[in-house]
């Protein structure tokens, strides 16, 4: 039992047991091959195995970890986008007006703050205006919430494929106009 053990398990070259096994009987030289075998390639498998079952069990809990990370990210995003709304909304009307939003960004300190949610306020009008989705000229706490949603960060690949599809299909509809003539039954507006 010693020397099988010690065959697979590197205590002793199993080529200097397997001879003189063969010199007794060649049936038990391809017995003990065939023990060699199964023992290197079986009990390897189920070794290996397991590590690779316990290396995908971190790994998914990992992923769960990770998706309850970003889920507690966006709800902390979320309530500090509320709490934007809910100070800038003076009049505690459920909207913010432009004179609203203006007013509140004139805060150096809601400027910071507005940064450091990845929004860009540079351009304040025209964020306000992409804000207000349906052109009211105020922003409910659910239009402000998904605009911020939206806008923040920076620009992905998605997002500027998108635009150029868009701006392809118009581009393409524009020249079928003009090549169908029917620019010239068109109201010309402005002249």
């Amino acid at each position: 039992m010693v020397t099988l053990f010690m065959a697979i398990s590197g205590g002793v070259d199993w080529d200097a047991v397997m001879w003189p096994l063969v010199e007794v009987n060649p049936l038990y030289g391809v017995l003990f091959l065939f023990y060699v075998f199964v023992m290197q390639f079986g009990v390897l498998n189920v070794v290996v195995g397991t590590f690779v079952a316990q290396a995908a069990e971190i790994a998914s809990k990992d992923r769960e970890a990770l998706v309850k990370f970003e889920i507690r990210q966006w709800q902390a995003y979320t309530q500090r986008i509320r709490t934007f709304f809910q100070e800038a909304d003076v009049d505690q009307s459920g909207t913010l007006s432009w004179e609203e939003f203006s007013a509140h960004l004139q805060n150096q300190k809601v400027k910071a703050y507005f940064q450091a949610l990845d929004l860009d306020v540079s351009q304040a009008h025209v964020l306000f205006d992409l804000l207000d989705v349906d052109g009211s000229d105020s922003v409910t706490i659910d239009e402000f919430l998904e605009g911020c949603m939206r806008l923040k960060g920076h620009a992905r690949s998605i997002d500027l494929n998108m635009l150029i599809y868009m701006n392809k299909k118009v581009l393409d509809q524009f020249q079928h106009l003009v090549r169908s003539g029917e620019m010239r039954h068109l109201p010309k507006e402005g002249v």
